[in-house]
């Protein structure tokens, strides 16, 4: 098999990973090594690796590293995408923590070598792609708002601790949803697009999500005062299309309009919009995944929740 190795730049100080890419070489094992310096080297690393029939790429880095794997990709045509490994490097790592990829970075490298791919969806806005999750309002404006000391201090908790600092004062954003068996009004403290399940250190956004099922999952959370908390909470726990505060749908696609610009993140990569069709390309590309992973649907029962259930 041949692989391509690509590295954040940011992160490319790994010891024990050169150690072991040396091992695998004298096992025979094809790997050639490429870092990133600036934002479209990834993209060319990938498709130079297409060009060159490399079978498997890996990528180290964080949620944004895989964003742009996964967008690379998309821009080959079906039959040369390399199949995609995992190695967090990041400081949330959400989409390998919810899949179950060893977090250790050789441990990671070793699993994302020698392991199975699996066709897994991709959810899309316009142009662009995303593997994981896309959140929207209050949990977007944490993730850009969090200072970077914080984060590397205090991991995904940080996300948490400013959120609860921030949360007496946010203001919901207004505007209308569309998707099958659903139209309406709505004021948003929270939106979440889940190809995925978790985003913004851990939090478990989109609980009934699998990354091979052909839908999105849509959790919104309304506007709502300190005495509603405790009725929150429940329709938290039961997740469904009809709750009061709290509403569950998994639908092939949803469009969006706002009347301000409402910031959002794909896969932690931050940008606005007002108007936004979101759709899934279902089994667009194949990663190496645990075997046993949750985020795959034949690891649990799918739950399908909706408007009218």
């Amino acid at each position: 098999m041949s692989i391509r190795l690509i590295l954040n730049g940011k992160s490319s100080d790994q010891p024990k990973l050169r150690k072991m890419v040396t091992r695998l070489r004298k096992q025979g094992i094809g790997v050639d090594v490429r870092v990133t310096w600036e934002g479209s080297d990834i993209e060319d690393f990938i498709h130079q690796a297409s060009a060159n029939g490399v079978e498997r790429v890996i990528v180290g880095g964080g949620d944004g590293t895989l964003h742009g794997a996964a967008n690379a990709l998309m821009k080959l045509p079906a039959g040369r995408r390399p199949a995609l490994g995992v190695i967090p490097l990041g400081t949330a790592n959400d989409f390998a923590r919810a899949a179950g990829i060893p977090l250790e970075p050789t441990e990671a490298f070793s699993f994302a070598v020698r392991e199975n791919a699996y066709p897994i969806d991709l959810g899309k806005i316009g142009d662009a792609y995303f593997i994981n999750v896309v959140s929207g309002g209050f949990g977007a404006s944490v993730t850009a708002s969090t200072p970077a000391i914080l984060k590397r201090m205090l991991g995904g908790g940080a996300y948490s601790l400013v959120g609860a600092a921030r949360i007496l004062s946010f203001s919901p954003y207004e505007g209308r949803l569309r998707m099958p068996g659903y139209e309406g009004k709505a004021a948003m403290v929270v939106i979440a697009i889940g190809n995925g399940r978790q985003a913004g250190g851990s939090q478990e956004l989109a609980p009934k999500a699998f990354i091979d099922d052909g839908l999105l999952d849509v959790l919104v959370i309304d506007a709502f005062r300190l005495r509603d908390v405790p009725r929150l909470v429940r329709e938290l726990e039961q997740l469904s299309g009809r709750g009061d505060l709290v509403r569950y749908f998994q639908v092939p696609w949803l469009e969006i309009e706002c009347e301000q610009s409402l910031p959002v993140t794909l896969d932690g990569e931050m940008r606005e919009i007002k108007q936004a069709r979101f759709e899934v390309v279902p089994k667009a590309i194949e990663v190496v995944l645990p075997e046993d992973s949750k985020l795959l649907e034949r690891n649990g029962t799918h739950a399908l929740v909706g408007s009218d259930e």
